[in-house]
């Protein structure tokens, strides 16, 4: 059996919980995936395939869907890090 490996993992959750974070808002501001859809010149299947988790999402998307919503769905905290 293959390992999983750590950047796969990471990945993985970050796409499950963007998809989870998509839905929330378009509940939030009683909005439907054919609506949304609309506003981004997409069909609703392409919409639909967000919502299963494994959509490998760019930040060119992430942008669009965040601007067709109307709400950020990614915070990226910028300063010094220690590993």
């Amino acid at each position: 059996m293959r390992k999983v490996s750590y950047k796969c993992l990471m990945m993985s959750g970050w796409n499950f919980a963007l998809a989870d974070k998509i839905d929330a808002v378009l509940k939030e501001k009683n909005i439907y995936q054919k609506e949304l859809a609309k506003r981004m010149g997409k069909t609703e299947a392409e919409v639909s395939c967000w919502h299963d988790g494994t959509h490998n999402f760019t930040l060119l998307t992430i942008a669009k869907i965040s601007s067709a919503l109307g709400s950020n769905l990614i915070i990226i905290c910028i300063g010094n890090f220690n590993s």
